[in-house]
């Protein structure tokens, strides 16, 4: 089954996302556990999160994607910063397992001037601590843009972390707009499409990609800036979206809308269907 939605708010509480899924004709969505801007991050309550739980069964909304904040910085040499996040995405990992989500989509962070080799070795021993204590759950690591020394920009970054934390529970989320903004994703032809994804099962592993952030970008290929577009309005395009989502290995993918959305609202109704139609063809 096709399975296409978005970041929808959880403004008034976790179950209006359930709401606002259903507005848009999401069947799957991400949503933040807690505030993306602040180091608190406390647990649902239980009520809460069974019946977030129960109600994205009734309505087939499934998977259920948690982004972590946006402070997380794993590669930091900052004061205590690397360890206050390792412990930040450990209360995100508890409040998905709580609401019964899929898992954790996280940025891993800049590592400023330290070496590649030294942040790699601090970015996994922070994982592997992750992981030994939060039994149970998934951690996502989601490409970057690139700027600022973000560690992630590349899919041979991404596999060496993967590989060298060695998780069954730690996977890869596919930004199409950071990848096109980082570089590494330029080529949108058929062919071009076709070598990205065998370079994801090269230096990653194909089981390993269990989302993808469907978006365009406002800047050009190569520009390391975030900012992203509705779908086909960017410097992606529609043709070369339809190129992407040719590719059977990411439209089997679960699709995670982040646009502004047509009325600056985030990800939209119109936007979702532009996807299925889409996929469709």
């Amino acid at each position: 089954m096709l399975k296409i939605g978005g970041h929808v708010s959880t403004s008034g509480g976790i179950l209006n996302a359930i709401g606002e899924a259903n507005k848009i004709g999401a069947n799957t969505i991400q949503i933040f556990g807690a505030s993306p801007v602040q180091w608190k991050a406390p647990l649902p309550d239980k009520k809460i999160a069974d019946e977030f739980s129960a109600l994205s069964k009734k309505f087939e909304i499934n998977p259920v994607f948690l982004h972590a904040p946006y402070l997380i910085n794993l590669a930091s040499r900052k004061g205590n910063m690397a360890v206050i996040s390792k412990e930040l995405l450990k209360k995100h990992l508890e409040i998905a397992n709580s609401i019964g989500a899929y898992g954790v989509i996280f940025h891993i962070g800049s590592r400023g001037q330290r070496p590649q080799k030294e942040a790699e070795e601090l970015i996994v021993k922070e994982l592997k601590e992750i992981f030994s204590v939060v039994k149970n759950g998934k951690l996502i690591v989601e490409n970057s843009a690139g700027a600022g020394n973000l560690v992630g920009s590349s899919i041979e970054e991404v596999g060496s972390i993967v590989k060298k934390v060695g998780e069954k529970r730690l996977g890869f989320c596919l930004d199409t707009a950071h990848a096109f903004e980082s570089g590494i994703l330029a080529d949108f032809s058929k062919k071009g499409v076709s070598d990205f994804a065998k370079k994801i099962h090269d230096f990653i592993g194909k089981e390993k990609l269990w989302v993808i952030h469907l978006n365009d970008s406002k800047t050009p290929a190569g520009s390391n800036k975030d900012r992203h577009e509705n779908i086909g309005q960017g410097k992606i395009g529609e043709d070369n979206f339809h190129n992407f989502l040719a590719e059977k290995f990411f439209c089997s993918k679960p699709l995670i809308l982040e646009v502004p959305g047509y009325d600056d609202n985030g990800p939209d109704k119109k936007n979702v269907e532009i996807v299925k139609k889409m996929c469709q063809n």
